[in-house]
């Protein structure tokens, strides 16, 4: 018995995203090829690899050789860079950043990028690190670099270091009292990205306490918004202190002192296992290179 990488290729990611067409699409193959390349490797292994539901499922078979088809994938990954590792010519690199590394390490990356695969076309998302997470997780990009992202079976994480972030207001507010108590931050417009991103859990986590008080959040999907408004004096906000590190030093926006130190966050670059680009490893050391370069994290 011989199994074929393409079928094992083809099987996880019909096992990853629960769909035969949604694997067609990833791989660009056909769907009566994904069809196919399963029902070759169930009669090839003699066993059901999928209970075909209203939603696919995996039989406890098909749960095994799930993890049988990360391992080859990431072996043949791992040929690619080690081997092959000379070789510029690639297909679309889909990255993925948090938004707050765009505005402060995102052109150094593109740079590095483009001048290391000057003939491959570099595809940059920027979004909340739970949306990446997901895109991630469903192949729709290549690697990412991440927040305290939500763990997902199938992405691996690479620690790269911690951010501090910080409760932020204009001097306007006069919020300068030593600490400032809940119920003052309370009696402010609270700034937040929406759920579920980490500014959203860290905002209502550290408020959680206040279940008498009404916390009211104005939520806003982009961070330059939100920190136009807090120089502006329109509301508060939990924001990466070196994402706003010229408006600190300026003194448009300061540092609220709070009773409870915020959790510093988690810095990763992530990598859907399943990738076969052999190239991520470089990558990823350019990410971590710039992140350091740019004191993004710490």
């Amino acid at each position: 018995m011989s199994l074929s990488l393409p079928s094992l290729e083809t099987f996880y990611w019909v096992a990853q995203l629960h769909s035969f067409n949604g694997a067609a699409e990833r791989l660009r193959i056909t769907q009566p090829t994904v069809s196919y390349r399963i029902r070759e490797l169930e009669q090839q292994l003699g066993v059901s690899l999928f209970i075909r539901r209203r939603k696919l499922a995996l039989t406890s078979e098909g749960e095994a050789l799930k993890h049988y088809a990360e391992a080859v994938i990431g072996i043949m990954r791992d040929i690619e860079t080690n081997i092959r590792s000379g070789n510029a010519q690639l297909p679309t690199l889909r990255v993925g950043v948090m938004d707050s590394f765009a505005v402060v390490g995102l052109p150094a990356l593109l740079h590095e990028l483009d001048n290391r695969f000057p003939d491959t076309r570099v595809a940059v998302t920027v979004n909340t690190s739970h949306d990446l997470v997901e895109q991630l997780s469903q192949g729709l990009l290549d690697i990412a670099l991440l927040s305290t992202p939500p763990r997902r079976e199938n992405i691996q994480l690479e620690f790269l270091g911690l951010q501090t972030v910080a409760w932020t207001a204009s001097p306007k507010l006069g919020l300068n009292a030593n600490p400032v108590q809940n119920s003052d931050l309370l009696s402010q417009r609270i700034l937040s990205t929406p759920a579920p991103s980490n500014l959203y859990h860290l905002t209502t986590q550290t408020l959680s306490g206040t279940v008498d008080l009404a916390l009211r959040i104005n939520y806003c999907s982009n961070l330059n918004v939100i920190i136009r408004l807090v120089e502006a004096g329109s509301g508060i906000g939990i924001l990466p202190t070196r994402f706003i590190q010229n408006q600190l030093d300026t003194g448009l926006i300061h540092v609220i002192a709070t009773p409870d130190e915020l959790p510093m966050q988690e810095i990763f670059v992530g990598q859907n296992k399943g990738s076969t680009l052999g190239v991520l490893r470089q990558v990823s050391n350019m990410i971590r290179k710039v992140a350091v370069e740019s004191r993004f994290c710490q």
